[in-house]
């Protein structure tokens, strides 16, 4: 059976990645406003975060492995616009040390070459998409999610 779009169309991986990263964000402001709406959760922090564009995790394992290698050389050692893994790591430690709440960090592309510099300068809070403000949709997205895992939580 093909594997078709929430929508109804026909699977489209470049939209269906687009969309997992929206759906990051609504469910990080989503979880944010249960537990601020609950006294005993009240203290706890989420966000969310991109640590870039980071080629060698195996993101493009089902692609054409000369595409593959290629697009790494041109985004990691040309274009500079690749990021490593060790900044991913290093991004979501610091994502995870802040006091925000239900924030998104983002970085311009190629900013590990700053190292630990770029937290809280280049990386830092960025303001999310007007479709990633829609709080109805992080709701039913939270909704959905509870029935299809068959849980119901906050």
């Amino acid at each position: 059976r093909d594997f078709e779009m929430v929508d109804g169309e026909p699977y489209n991986a470049d939209k269906a990645y687009k969309d997992s990263k929206l759906c990051n964000v609504f469910f990080t402001r989503e979880l944010q406003r249960r537990l601020d709406a609950n006294d005993a959760t009240k203290g706890i922090v989420t966000n969310c975060f991109s640590p870039g564009l980071i080629t060698s995790t195996g993101l493009f394992r089902n692609q054409n492995p000369i595409f593959a290698t290629l697009f790494d050389i041109i985004a990691s050692k040309v274009a500079r616009v690749a990021e490593t893994p060790e900044w991913g790591g290093a991004s979501l430690a610091y994502v995870a040390s802040q006091d925000t709440k239900g924030s998104y960090y983002l970085s311009p592309p190629g900013s590990s070459k700053y190292g630990d510099d770029a937290f809280g300068n280049q990386f830092t809070v960025s303001p999310v998409s007007k479709e990633a403000q829609d709080d109805a949709k992080g709701k039913q997205l939270w909704e959905i999610s509870e029935k299809l895992v068959g849980i119901s939580s906050l």
